[in-house]
This record gives structure tokens, C-alpha cells and sequence, in this order.
């Protein structure tokens, strides 16, 4: 009762120190549990009767798990409050990989979608906390530091999850990822009743709030309102494909394709995560320093496409140090392009449609992620090589320069 007699009230005063901390271990944990399927592939998909590429439909499948609760999750962050949304995703990821656990491919689906719905919250309930907590002259780094959590969070999985799989099996593997969720989960408990004092306890819950076709048309429909924007917004579905297609099948073609080890592969991938976690703030810096993002992002899709092509031409014959040496450059290039995107969309967008804008592009980001896994997927299992799907992949984020040449010049 003393919680609901609040319902009017300012939240308490919480140091921002706190709230960031949350955020961070939040989105770090989630993170970390949608890399279990890329990072254990190659052990993971054969104990369910599918091959080690078929990993790209379940990263699909977790991505459009992410995607409903961008749609639908908003009128239960407003009743439930921004941290009972993000506790609520961390349950269900945790409960989603205790299913994947199980050998049995109908659970390794559904526990997939589950991990899905956890990465939703941290994009929306994750920023309302820190724009409500952060101080406004720390905003932008605060920002930055959470969102470190996304290749933070692949780091550990690299580095993790191959190695326990290994030496202890894939089930305790599995039981390791899902005590970190849940103690995360436990962890950020304190700060629920500040941090949800203000969330609207009136707020009935019905399927109008979630059935609207309005919570889809409008981002998008805001994201092609002027041409710039929608150019801005198909460069950033062409280099979400290739970048999704290097997060799912990196591991999984080190092993299958170049004969590395599953832990080798894991620690390589992590390698990449952390050159992310560096570059993307890097590609922030330059753009910046030169007053053109869409420069830096012309560039980064250069490189995304010529790392892509580069890895569709490797072979085992290839000495270590080359492949590493590639992985560093992909981590610069593929996985770092993101904030400079998000950054020209909304330099693009006209202020009073600025939220709407924004949606769009991570709709049609999130859109690419899907079919980016799902098509090299399917190119796999209609009996083409590696090389001839990343080979596809590497046209595709070069295509990203055709809309990127045109901004900036009329219609």
C-alpha cells in the first residue's frame, strides 16, 4: 500500500551512478544471451537435428522477438513502470535459455523468441531511465556507456560460452547464462521503487493499445517523409544485413569453413565485439571532428563490404594472424557504424517528428537483422557455399553507397 499511495509523487532522488550501473548490467546481460546461439553453433544446432548454418534462422527469430516488444511494449512500460519492464525481459531470456537447454529443437525455437523479447526493453524502458536520472551535461556519454553494454555483452559470450561448452558441456553452459540473467535480474531490484514511482497505475490495458496499425505506419511512414531520410534509412537496412550476417555465422564458418576450433572461433568473435565496443565511439569522434557522418558512414560501408568480400575469399590455407587481422578490421567497420547512423537520422528529421524518425530507423534496422541471417540461411541451405553467401552479403552493404551518394542533393 505504501508504494500505491505514491502514485502521485516525485520520484526519490537517485545518483545517477546507480541507475547507469543498472542499465548497463541490464543490456549487458541481455546482449550476452542473445550471442549463445552464434557463439555455440556448431555444438548447439547438430544436438537438434539441424545443421550448423541453420543458426541464422534462430538469430533471425531472436531479432523478431526484439521487434514485438518495440511495437506492442510501450503501454505496459507506462503501466508496469521502465524497470519492471527491463526485470520482466530478463526473466523471460532467462527462461528462454533454460529451454534451449533442452535437446529439443521445438524448445530451442521457443526459447529463442523468448531471449527476443529480452533484448526489446533496454532500447526503450533502458533510455527513459537514463533520460529521466542522467544529468543533462552527462547525457550523451551516459548514453555511449550503456550501449557498450551491446558488445560488452558478446565479449563475454565469446569468451564464455565456447570454452564451458567444451570443457563442461553445453547444458551447464546454458545454466551459466541463465544464472547471470537472473542475478541481474535480482540486482536491479533496489532501484525499482524510485525508479517506478511515476508509472501510470490508471492505465487500463487493452488490445486497442497494442493492435494499432498506427504503432508500424507511423515511424516508418516519418522515416520516408523527406528523401534524405529514407535514403538514410535503406544505407542503414543495407549495412544492418552484413552486419547481422557477421554477428550470426561468424563462429560458425570459422569451424565449418576455416577448421578452427569452436573456442578459438569464440575467442575471435569476442575479439571483434570489443573492436566494436572501441570503434564505435571512434567513428563518432571523426564524425564530429570532420562535421560529416555521412562521410564516415560512406566509408565504413567501403570497408564492411571489402571485409566481407575478403572473408568470402578465405580458406584454412590462410595463416592465423590474416584472419585476425580481418576480424580487427570488420570490428571497426561492420559493427561500428551504428551510433553515426542514428546520429544522421536525427540530424535529418525535423524536430517534431524527431521520436517517429527515430522508430523508423530502428524498425527498419531491426528488419534487416532478420532477413540478414535468414537469407544467408536459406542461400545455405539450398546447397550454396560460405563463399557464394558472404559473397551476396558483401554486394548487399555495398549497396548501402548508392542511397549514401545521393544524400545531401535535392529530391
Amino acid at each position: 500500500m505504501a508504494e500505491g499511495s505514491a502514485s502521485g509523487a516525485e520520484p526519490a532522488p537517485v545518483a545517477w551512478v546507480r541507475p547507469l550501473v543498472a542499465m548497463l548490467a541490464v543490456q549487458t546481460a541481455v546482449s550476452f544471451l542473445s550471442r549463445l546461439a552464434p557463439t555455440l553453433a556448431p555444438t548447439l544446432m547438430p544436438r537438434v537435428g539441424g545443421s550448423a548454418e541453420s543458426v541464422g534462422y534462430l538469430s533471425s527469430l531472436i531479432t523478431g522477438g526484439s521487434m514485438l516488444v518495440l511495437l506492442i511494449g510501450m503501454p505496459f512500460q507506462r503501466r508496469l513502470g521502465a524497470m519492471r519492464m527491463l526485470q520482466i525481459g530478463l526473466a523471460l531470456g532467462v527462461l528462454g535459455t533454460l529451454l534451449s537447454a533442452l535437446p529439443s529443437a521445438a524448445a530451442l525455437v521457443i526459447g529463442s523468441l523468448l531471449i527476443g523479447l529480452s533484448i526489446g526493453p533496454p532500447s526503450s524502458a533502458g533510455m527513459d531511465v537514463l533520460q529521466r536520472f542522467s544529468p543533462p551535461h552527462h547525457r550523451n556519454l551516459l548514453f555511449s556507456v550503456k550501449q557498450a553494454g551491446v558488445p560488452l555483452g558478446g565479449v563475454l559470450a565469446g569468451l564464455a560460452m565456447p570454452l564451458v561448452a567444451e570443457t563442461l558441456g553445453i547444458v551447464p553452459a546454458f545454466a551459466l547464462a541463465a544464472t547471470l540473467g537472473a542475478a541481474t535480474l535480482v540486482a536491479v531490484q533496489p532501484l525499482r521503487r524510485a525508479v517506478d514511482a511515476g508509472r501510470d497505475r490508471a492505465l487500463r490495458l487493452n488490445w486497442r493499445l497494442f493492435a494499432s496499425i498506427d504503432n508500424l505506419r507511423q515511424p516508418l511512414a516519418s522515416l520516408s517523409a523527406l528523401p534524405n531520410l529514407r535514403r538514410m534509412g535503406i544505407a542503414g537496412g543495407c549495412l544492418g544485413a552484413g552486419q547481422s550476417a557477421w554477428f550470426a555465422f561468424l563462429v560458425t564458418y570459422l569451424v565449418t569453413g576455416l577448421d578452427w576450433s569452436l573456442t578459438s572461433a569464440g575467442a575471435l568473435f569476442a575479439l571483434m565485439q570489443a573492436l566494436s565496443a572501441l570503434g564505435r565511439p571512434l567513428a563518432g569522434f571523426v564524425s564530429d571532428r570532420l562535421g560529416d557522418g555521412v562521410r564516415v558512414l560512406r566509408w565504413t560501408a567501403s570497408g564492411s563490404g571489402v571485409a566481407t568480400m575478403v572473408l568470402a575469399l578465405s580458406t584454412p590455407a590462410w595463416p592465423t594472424w590474416s584472419i585476425v587481422v580481418l576480424a580487427v578490421f570488420g570490428g571497426l567497420t561492420v559493427a561500428s557504424w551504428n551510433g553515426v547512423q542514428f546520429a544522421e537520422v536525427a540530424r535529418l528529421a525535423p524536430r517534431e517528428r524527431l521520436n517517429e524518425a527515430m522508430a523508423g530507423a530502428t524498425l527498419v534496422l531491426l528488419g534487416a537483422y532478420v532477413l540478414g541471417p535468414a537469407v544467408v540461411g536459406l542461400i545455405l541451405t539450398l546447397g550454396a557455399s560460405f563463399r557464394t553467401a558472404l559473397a551476396v552479403t558483401a554486394v548487399v552493404t555495398f549497396a548501402a553507397l548508392i542511397p549514401l551518394g545521393r544524400i545531401g542533393r535535392p529530391g
